[in-house]
């Protein structure tokens, strides 16, 4: 394959960024060679999958993902994965695709030289290294996945420490989102109860602390993540790392109803979560429990990394195709095109679906696509109306 060339950057683009408030200790022309790496890297795992899949030859006349599932005696539950990488393909020019759903290879596939690539990504960034490795961790559990031995949930959440090292502001690749939306979250608290949704390892949580500092006045901080090991861990970390916080901990999952896990209606002047709303399975249902539980006039703040194009294959999507809990979602062909990652058109339609003002994107993507069309970490945020029978 051709040498890797990251796509041009207008460089009003970070004139643009530094207006929003974000400098290059955020946005910069080397985080932005370092996140293409990574994309990059994933585009030609992809092709090499196709080739460890043994689909290649299926793919010289044109076939249905249904029908090389059937070919290749693949289970169903590995539908998703084969429809992305085929998509993947697709949008690199490798494949096409026809109106019936029909795949077919345009050309023989290359063979990527991953380790050169790996080897280019690490050298710019080391600490892009977790990424790397989930990306390699899941393109190995593909053929497995696929000849059901195992499933991606079980499979990929039993590498503790891949998680561990992947959730973390230690990583450039998954801070970034951290960043971003914590200073978007605390410019728009001046203080009250805080709910976080999804907070992992609480990697979030100590970015919008530091973010924080000292001059909100929080009277509550209720961190919440259904999974018991992450969620202690969490605590543990953050109750070293900030003993004077008023945090408390608790296990809300998302797609459950909220008033029953903890999170009272009218309690909460912040409710925020990075990279966990677009795996609600009804997303307006989610967003309508957010709502609730903000006091009129308080602010929901979601961090997520922004498909480009509705429909588009994202290269952050290899890994997660394998998580039913990340595929198996409510869709609608006007709201909600795929599962996962969602435009930013279709955040701000959701929330003012939900009934939220003051709908913003952080920095503000749809601008900013005129400069650089690809995937974007941001955070959209909206305001639950001050009239409390709003």
């Amino acid at each position: 394959m051709p040498p890797f060339v990251a796509s041009p950057v207008d460089p009003r683009l970070y004139a643009l960024l530094a207006e929003a408030g974000f400098g290059d200790d955020v946005f910069s022309p080397r985080q932005h060679w370092s996140c293409e790496l990574v994309e990059h890297y994933a585009l030609r795992l992809a092709i090499d999958l196709v080739a460890r899949l043994e689909l290649a030859p299926l793919l010289d006349e044109p076939r249905t993902v249904e029908e090389l599932l059937a070919a290749r005696g693949f289970v169903p539950g590995f539908r998703p994965a084969l429809g992305w990488l085929l998509d993947r393909l697709v949008l690199a020019g490798a494949s096409t695709r026809d109106a019936d759903g029909r795949y077919r290879l345009a050309a023989p596939l290359p063979s990527p030289d991953l380790a050169a690539l790996r080897a280019e990504g690490l050298a710019a960034d080391a600490s892009y290294a977790p990424a790397f490795a989930l990306l390699d961790e899941a393109a190995a559990l593909y053929p497995r996945v696929a000849r059901g031995e195992t499933d991606g949930e079980s499979a990929l959440f039993r590498r503790l420490p891949l998680w561990f090292a992947y959730f973390s502001n230690q990583n450039g690749y998954y801070a970034l989102n951290n960043r971003v939306t914590a200073r978007a979250a605390a410019a728009r608290l001046a203080g009250g109860a805080v709910l976080e949704v999804g907070a992992g390892l609480g990697s979030a949580t100590e970015a919008l602390l530091d973010a924080l500092g000292e001059r909100a006045a929080l009277t509550s901080y209720l961190v919440t993540e259904p999974v018991p090991l992450f969620r202690r861990r969490a605590e543990r970390t953050l109750r070293a790392a900030h003993p004077r916080a008023p945090l408390a901990f608790a296990a809300l999952d998302v797609n459950r109803p909220w008033a029953t896990q903890g999170a009272a209606p009218g309690s909460a002047h912040l409710v925020w979560g990075v990279n966990v709303f677009h795996l609600a399975r009804d997303l307006d249902a989610v967003l309508a429990q957010a709502r609730a539980t903000l006091a009129p006039g308080g602010w929901l703040v979601i961090g997520e990394g922004l498909r480009p194009r509705r429909g588009e294959p994202v290269d952050a999507e290899l890994p997660f195709r394998l998580l039913a809990s990340f595929t198996e979602v409510v869709l609608d062909p006007a709201t909600r095109a795929t599962p996962g990652f969602l435009t930013a058109e279709e955040w701000l339609a959701a929330l003012a679906r939900a009934g939220f003002t003051g709908l913003e994107i952080v920095p503000d993507a749809v601008r900013l696509r005129a400069y650089h069309a690809g995937m974007w970490a941001a955070a959209v945020c909206g305001r639950r109306p001050a009239d409390p029978s709003g």
